[in-house]
């Protein structure tokens, strides 16, 4: 599993740039006011996300992953985004739409961080703790 999982962070590592052309612009991390205990429920809130940004004229790209909190209680959710707009710009429209749903944490990527190696590590743990493309939704 664990080879597994590494393998998984790579593929997530070099997905923006092999299919943008460039690396993600953000790490956002997604919270929810209420618990969450089904990965549909999180597609659900992603995909309305998408839908706005794409509404407001931005591209976005990149990869989701379910995870729950250390009391296996909620799920919550990390992203690796891409976006070809401004990065204070999306920032700015990810934060107001998301104030509602519950918290998010939004930075900027940094590539010497390995993030994607971080949000790999409880893939697979259970049905939930699931991956996919942003693109999907």
């Amino acid at each position: 599993m664990i080879e597994y999982n590494c393998d998984i962070g790579k593929f997530i590592n070099d997905y923006s740039i092999n299919n943008n052309g460039k690396d993600y612009s953000m790490i956002i991390d997604l919270s929810y006011k209420y618990k969450v205990k089904y990965d549909s429920v999180c597609r659900k809130w992603i995909g309305r996300l998408k839908k706005f940004l794409n509404k407001k004229d931005v591209f976005v790209s990149g990869i989701f992953v379910n995870e729950y909190d250390v009391n296996f209680s909620s799920l919550h959710n990390h992203i690796l985004m891409y976006s070809d707009k401004d990065y204070y710009l999306v920032e700015g429209y990810v934060f107001n739409f998301w104030k509602n749903i519950g918290s998010c944490n939004i930075e900027k990527y940094n590539s010497n961080e390995n993030y994607s190696y971080y949000i790999s590590k409880h893939l697979n743990k259970n049905v939930n703790n699931s991956w996919d493309f942003i693109e999907n939704i």
